[in-house]
């Protein structure tokens, strides 16, 4: 396998893990540039010989690959602003937005999305993660097959509006479902009751449903007919019309889905 030179632009949760995954997959890290230069200076301690870039001129750099870890909105404008060596490809990390986002850069450009959630508190373990790639050329083709292959079992050729469609489904999946937990949690909070008596169940959920496949895994009141359960829920959340309003919605969905 080849190994190769990467910088990074974006100092956040995902180059957080990304930096630390590649250098032990046997990459260098030599640089790394953030808006926010005390969260560079971090990551950059925990790695073997990197520096703090001042500026997103990394024209005197010889490297292979360029990582725009940053957020969705600022990919652009970066792109646009950077000074790279011809041979340097640029990528960014985004399901949502499109291979063109850095068409500016001239020909050698792709993206590099893990379908996963990061927080730098929590490990994740990269060999189980889908890394979906795209690639403008065979060059680039091959130079994020191999970088996605040194993490990962998991590596997908994808174009933009399927990335897109998976990023969509991500809100969904990981999102959504996290903000019904938060919903959860505040429930059992009222009662003092330990959010933790929760785990086992939301495990053997998300098992179920890529088991079964979410519509035969589906249980409860909604699915059921259980109009009585359901009186009874809305009776105790009745002074919170938001999320009587949500238990509502998802209930219809529910049935109409079920």
């Amino acid at each position: 396998m080849k190994y190769y030179k990467i910088g990074f632009v974006g100092a956040g949760n995902l180059a957080w893990h990304l930096t630390q995954d590649l250098e032990k997959a046997g990459h260098f890290i030599p640089l790394i540039f953030s808006r926010n230069e005390a969260n560079a200076q971090i990551l950059a301690a925990q790695l073997y010989d990197t520096k703090v870039a001042e500026s997103l001129d990394f024209s005197e750099y010889d490297l292979d690959v360029l990582i725009l870890a940053v957020s969705d909105d600022s990919i652009q404008s970066i792109a646009e602003n950077l000074l790279v060596q011809t041979e340097t490809v640029v990528i960014h990390t985004s399901g949502a937005k499109s291979i063109e986002t850095l068409s500016c850069l001239g020909d050698d450009y792709g993206v590099f999305y893990p379908v996963q959630t990061f927080t730098k508190e929590k490990g994740v373990n990269l060999t189980e993660v889908p890394f979906c790639i795209e690639a403008v050329n065979t060059r680039v083709h091959e130079i994020l097959f191999d970088l996605a292959k040194s993490l990962s079992n998991k590596v997908i050729v994808m174009d933009s509006a399927q990335r897109a469609a998976v990023h969509l489904a991500a809100v969904f999946a990981n999102n959504f479902s996290n903000h019904m937990l938060f919903w959860a949690k505040t429930l059992l909070d009222g009662e003092g009751i330990d959010f933790q008596i929760l785990k086992p169940l939301a495990k053997e959920t998300i098992e179920k449903a890529f088991t079964l496949m979410p519509e035969l895994a589906q249980t409860g009141p909604a699915r059921r007919g259980d109009y009585k359960t359901m009186k009874e829920h809305l009776a105790q959340i009745e002074a919170n019309p938001e999320l009587a309003a949500m238990y509502q919605t998802l209930s219809k969905s529910i049935q109409i889905n079920s």
